[in-house]
């Protein structure tokens, strides 16, 4: 893997650059200075959403409406996370199938319509993924590994990056 020790702070917006003040340890992260290379060549072109986890970087740009989350499928308490966050009709998907990938499916989606309405963490029950404001959803696999889920309303054209 390749060392990151000269973070260079210019392009990164003054947030972030306090950010990098503040946890030093960023300025090594490869995950966060890939994702803010993303971010600041995105910035310039459209509009666009960004989901990075443990090396996997999406990035999603186009125009209207959109989301897109990515999680590691791994295990985890899922009983507690479905009780914070899931809807009833979500809840019981989930428990017919046991299958932990639509666990993630659901839960990445949900996430992915945050990012698109712009709403904060704690509204994430009150989303049900199965449809939202008439989003469309799709989710991948990749390498059994990650999840990806996007989300979009109508036909806008939408590219999809992997890093």
């Amino acid at each position: 893997m390749q060392k990151y020790e000269n973070l260079n702070l210019k392009p990164l917006d003054r947030k972030n650059r306090r950010r990098v003040k503040r946890y030093h340890s960023l300025k090594t992260s490869s995950q966060f200075i890939v994702s803010r290379n993303i971010i600041s060549n995105f910035k310039k072109r459209s509009k666009f959403c960004i989901s990075h986890k443990n090396g996997c970087v999406g990035v999603l740009f186009g125009k209207g409406k959109f989301g897109l989350d990515i999680e590691e499928i791994k295990q985890r308490n899922f009983s507690s996370i479905c009780e914070f966050c899931f809807a009833e009709n979500e809840l019981e998907i989930y428990k017919k199938s046991k299958n932990i990938n639509t666990f993630y499916q659901i839960y990445t989606t949900k996430e992915a319509i945050l990012k698109a309405e712009n709403l904060g963490f704690s509204e994430l029950r009150l989303i049900n993924s199965l449809n939202y404001k008439n989003y469309t959803h799709k989710s991948f696999l990749i390498s059994n590994k990650y999840i990806i889920s996007i989300v979009f309303k109508g036909k806008k054209d939408i590219m999809l990056k992997f890093i």
